[in-house]
Parts: structure tokens; C-alpha cells; sequence
């Protein structure tokens, strides 16, 4: 619990710090697809996967920020729509960002506005879709 805790006094100063000395970078609309992460886990200590479902699962709806991993091993870090977290009667249902929650350890695309600051890649979400696994590699 106590690292817990300390992973998420970790990410909330990193975000406190992107925000507030990061100068925005052009965003531009793209589509990612990738496997679903919670951050606080993954960051500390490079959990992810089906094993780390349920733990991932629990970390992110108690806060801890979501990321999403490429096939090649890029990290982008999924934030919430503005208008939407501001004024969510304005959107239909659902919303995509939290749809992600329920969806760690799993494959989906999520489309939005990608950018990058000081380092950080960071996607915007705007649409979600779950995704079928992995197809299991051929028996030898």
C-alpha cells in the first residue's frame, strides 16, 4: 500500500511538473493501437500484461494515470478529453477515456490528439475500441 501511495505522489508531481513548465507541442489526430497500462505499475516496475490484469485493473480505478503500449514498444501516456471531463453532460455516452479503465491489459485502438512535451508522448483520447488478443504464435 505504501508504494502505492508513493507511485501515485510520483506521477501526480510528474504531471504537476508537465503541466506547469511544459510548452504544448503541436497536436495532431492519429490512431494508436496497443495494450492498455496502468501507469503507476508499469512505470515502477514493468508490470503489464493478463497476469497483471486484476492489480492494473484496481490501481487505475483508485486514480493511477492509464497509458497504452505500441507493438514496437512505444509508451504513450491517455489523458481525458477536456471538454468532456469539464462538461460531460454536453457528450453521448460512453466516454471513450473511461471505457479504457475496464480495459487494462487488453488490446485496443484509441484514436485522439497526439503530442509530445518535453519528452512525454501523450494522447488525448477521443475514441476507444476493444480489440481481439493477440493471435497465439503457430505450435512447433
Amino acid at each position: 500500500m505504501k508504494r502505492v501511495a508513493a507511485v501515485l505522489v510520483l506521477v501526480a508531481l510528474v504531471a504537476a511538473a508537465v503541466h506547469v513548465y511544459a510548452q504544448p507541442g503541436p497536436k495532431r489526430s492519429t490512431v494508436i493501437r496497443g495494450e492498455v497500462l496502468d501507469m503507476g505499475c508499469f512505470v515502477s516496475r514493468s508490470l503489464r500484461g493478463a497476469l497483471h490484469k486484476e492489480c492494473g485493473s484496481r490501481c487505475v480505478q483508485a486514480g493511477i494515470p492509464m497509458g497504452i503500449i505500441t507493438a514496437d514498444s512505444v509508451v504513450y501516456w491517455l489523458t481525458q478529453n477536456h471538454d468532456r471531463a469539464m462538461t460531460p453532460q454536453q457528450f453521448q455516452p460512453p466516454d471513450p477515456y473511461n471505457q479504457l479503465r475496464g480495459w487494462i491489459s487488453s488490446q485496443a485502438e484509441v484514436t485522439g490528439f497526439l503530442w509530445e512535451q518535453k519528452g512525454m508522448r501523450m494522447m488525448e483520447v477521443k475514441m476507444a475500441k476493444l480489440l481481439p488478443p493477440p493471435a497465439a504464435p503457430p505450435a512447433k
